[in-house]
This record gives structure tokens, sequence and C-alpha cells, in this order.
């Protein structure tokens, strides 16, 4: 039975080929009613109106009144290759961060903006008149939840400290690589941000934990005595690894960091001693994360002298 030619208007699968391989007399396979048949090259054209079926074959054991112009998609061989598309440039991740102008929760994002290499801007408000009456009503427009701080990337903007890093760990692969680890990580966002809020209420006089410089003084060394960071160090002795979450660091390993650096900070305003002493396996994580050659940059710069926290609230500790 002779093999059927193709039916007019039969779709072919969308490719682009490279015939250039293909040379007359060359063996090769070619599809007729659906079947492959053996078959012989008979010429290949470069004309502009065979560029959808630019080789002709004659196929084995029948008259050439059966031979046929076909398309890669109906070849099979060897010297045949399909040419792939060039993959779409995908745009660098570019992020728009906004922050006082003060550590505090910014030097988290500022550190992993540096450590990945991404473009960022870092909008510092230095007081509340540009934030509330300029550019917090353009955050509103696209999120009602607008706060300090806030990210955008792309169509995006993400208020609230926990899910903007929830959210960076996921585009920049900071939230852990296996399951474990990402439960991890987001529970060390929550623990550490419970470290935080502890030295928020007695650095500042507006919360009336403190009201006075001696009353912040003692609750600051009461702080440091207590031991903040002893649930970290078990983390790390039971894990194993450098860094909290695994061998590689995610976001709660850069607000742990911060805190860590914080209460430094505060222990030298109190002539306390080695807040590490208790905690070596934290000493090492800390070190270790000092000496990355891609945060350097950030710790050589300005934002890393910023006050900790911010002074035209009377803060008890800046």
């Amino acid at each position: 039975m002779a093999p059927k030619k193709a039916a007019k208007g039969a779709k072919e699968v969308k490719k682009t080929y490279d015939y250039s391989g293909l040379q007359k007399d060359m063996r090769v396979q070619a599809e007729s009613g659906g079947a492959y048949y053996a078959a012989t090259i008979v010429a290949v054209s470069t004309a502009k109106n065979r560029t959808k079926a630019p080789v002709k074959v004659n196929f084995n054991g029948y008259d050439k009144a059966y031979d046929e112009w076909v398309g890669g998609g109906r070849l099979r061989s060897k010297s045949l290759k399909v040419v792939q598309p060039p993959k779409p440039e995908r745009k660098p991740l570019e992020f728009n961060f906004g922050y006082w102008k003060i550590r505090g929760l910014g030097a988290i994002f500022r550190m992993i903006f540096e450590y990945k290499g991404v473009k960022y801007t870092d909008n510092q408000y230095e007081s509340g008149e540009k934030w509330f009456k300029e550019d917090k009503p353009k955050i509103l427009e696209t999120n009602p939840l607008a706060n300090l701080p806030y990210l955008e990337c792309g169509n995006d903007c993400v208020c609230q400290t926990n899910a903007c890093l929830t959210y960076l760990g996921k585009r920049l692969r900071m939230g852990g690589g296996s399951y474990k680890a990402q439960l991890m990580n987001e529970q060390l966002l929550c623990e550490i941000y419970d470290v935080r809020n502890a030295v928020i209420d007695l650095s500042y006089p507006f919360k009336k934990v403190c009201r006075d410089d001696a009353e912040h003084k003692e609750k600051a060394l009461a702080q440091l005595g207590s031991g903040p960071f002893k649930k970290f160090e078990a983390v790390l002795e039971k894990g194993g690894t450098d860094y909290f979450c695994g061998k590689v660091l995610c976001v709660s390993d850069f607000h742990i960091w911060e805190m860590l650096d914080q209460h430094r900070l505060l222990a030298e305003k109190h002539g306390q001693g080695d807040i590490f002493a208790d905690i070596p396996k934290c000493k090492a994580f800390y070190d270790k994360v000092r000496a990355l050659p891609s945060l350097q940059k950030y710790f050589e710069s300005d934002a890393y002298k910023f006050p900790v926290n911010n002074p035209i609230a009377n803060a008890y500790f800046v």
C-alpha cells in the first residue's frame, strides 16, 4: 500500500528546524498518514516559498509520483536539528525598600540586599513628614496595610516585617531549601521578633516600660542577663550547622545577627561583659557572617553606623 500524502491544511507542531545537515540521497524517515516510512532525500530547497516544507523525499520502493515536499515536523533524522528559541531574558530583580533612617528593622533588609547583590533603592525616612504626607498615601493606593518597612518589587507591594522577610525569602531563595528548613526559618522569624520587642520596650520612653534612664539601665541589665539567645544557641547545637536553618543563610539569620549585634552594643553602653560568653555557637555564627566578603560594603557604609533606634523618640538606647 502506497504511503498516503498528508491532508491539506493539517497543522504541524510549531518548531524551527535547521536543515543544513540534510543532503540529497540521504536516508531518512518521513511521515505519511500518521506513520513513518523509509525515504530518501531528493532535494533540499532554500527557496522562500519552500520554508515550511523544504525537503523533497522519495518513499523507498515507490514511484517518484509519490515524492513529497515535507517539513521538519514530518522527518526523522539525526542530521535534522531543532533550533531552540532563545530564552526570554529575565529582568533582574529590583527592590524598592522603605524604612526610617535608623538601623532598627532596616538593617536586616540592607544586609540581605547586599549579601545577594541585588539592585535596590533604600528610602530612608528621617522624619514623618515625607513618609506620612508623601509616600504613605502612594503605598496605600496599592496596599491598604501601608506601613514601615515596605517592600516593592514589580507589581508586588508588601508591608509588615515578617511578611516582607518571608517574601524576600521566596524571591531570593533564602526561605529554606527543604520543608524542615522552611519551618525553622518561619519559627525563627517569630522568635527573634520577640527578642526585638523586648529591646524596643526598654528603649523608648513612650512604651511606659522605663520611665527614666535609671529604670532603663536596670531593665536593660535584666534583659542582658536573661540569656535571650539561649534558645538560638540550642538551635545551632541541635542542627549542627553554621547557620540556623542549615548550611546556607536564610532571611531569619540576618535578623538574628542584627539582634546579636544590638545586644552587643547595649552591653557596651552599660559596661557589661561579653554577651557571647555562654553562647559560643552564636558567637561563631556572628563572626562568620561579619566576615562575609559580600557584606563588607554594608559594614563600611553609613547605614551600619545609623542609630539603632530613633533618636527623635528620645530613645534611651540609640
